[in-house]
């Protein structure tokens, strides 16, 4: 799965854990532990998404393995390589969990049963495509209710269900600082749906005046601007999700840098042909006649609007 997809699965959903589980497999966790041995499966390998289950009886105690899975792939054989190293490691039994993200109708990653002469492993499939998305979208999580775009929208169209999605987040959040974080990494996520168009259509029509520097999307504008003057502290921004880093990485940039960025942004919302030239120019914070003049420098066909 691409980093970006497992920074924000990593960062949201882990302490998310023994709540999703609780609600999705009413499954109740006792108090989760870090393992601090990594176990190595191949040489570029480690078993990641590894905890123990600890209770007031040793005896009851388990390790919790869980695989974000974007793929159809068969996972029966890894996860019994898995399962023969964790109990090696820790002579514990090991409860495995693989939750389906992807946008593939699941054949593959459904088979849960492997069962040989003397052996039968059995682990846990979590389709999030069956999951109705109402199941997330009314949490008082937002990292919770960005998951609802993996779900099953049922019969609404999905430019409702992101609406919906973008409309709580703002209810629960009310700050465009905070708000950004997760415009961006439902951005992210909407990929696995193959939803990203209609997603970016739906954060730049939310009724909210955004300054460039706080806008997530104006990530995608920055990326040659970077290139031709901003200081790499921007860069380390655009690798965390615009966070902190993003907001000083912008400060120390040159005004070069600035100019060029917000010329690269101007000329690509023109591109997509989405917005008037009076509301890119608000968008970007500039001027009608900044619009105008990098319209006029565009190439034949380059501006829709």
């Amino acid at each position: 799965m691409p980093n970006d997809f497992d920074r924000i699965f990593k960062e949201n959903f882990e302490p998310l854990l023994p709540h999703l589980l609780r609600k999705i497999l009413g499954l109740e966790l006792p108090r989760l532990e870090d393992l601090k041995d990594k176990i190595q499966v191949t040489l570029e390998r480690e078993m990641d998404n590894l905890k123990k289950a600890v209770h007031d009886d040793p005896r009851l105690d388990y390790g919790l393995h869980w695989e974000i899975q974007s793929a159809d792939e068969d996972m029966r054989h890894r996860n019994l390589l898995y399962y023969a190293l964790f109990v090696q490691k820790y002579s514990l039994p090991l409860k495995q969990i693989v939750i389906y993200v992807g946008n593939d109708r699941p054949k593959k990653v459904l088979q849960n049963v492997l069962q040989l002469e003397g052996l039968r492993l059995e682990f846990q499939v979590v389709n999030l495509r069956e999951i109705p998305k109402d199941t997330f979208l009314h949490s008082e999580v937002p990292e919770e209710v960005i998951l609802a775009i993996l779900g099953d929208f049922g019969a609404e169209q999905p430019e409702k269900v992101i609406r919906q999605i973008l409309q709580h987040l703002l209810k629960l959040i009310g700050r465009v600082p905070r708000l950004k974080k997760y415009q961006y990494q439902l951005h992210t996520l909407s990929r696995l749906r193959k939803l990203e168009a209609e997603t970016k259509r739906e954060i730049l029509t939310m009724p909210i005046h955004y300054e460039i520097e706080t806008d997530a999307l104006f990530l995608e504008g920055i990326e040659k601007g970077i290139e031709k003057g901003i200081e790499k502290g921007i860069e380390k921004g655009f690798e965390k999700g615009i966070e902190k880093g993003f907001e000083k990485g912008f400060e120390k940039g040159t005004e070069q840098g600035r100019e060029q960025t917000k010329y690269e942004f101007v000329a690509r919302l023109l591109r997509q042909g989405l917005l008037s030239k009076e509301m890119i120019a608000a968008a970007a914070d500039v001027g009608l006649d900044f619009v105008l003049r990098v319209e006029r420098d565009l190439p034949p066909g380059g501006s829709q609007n």
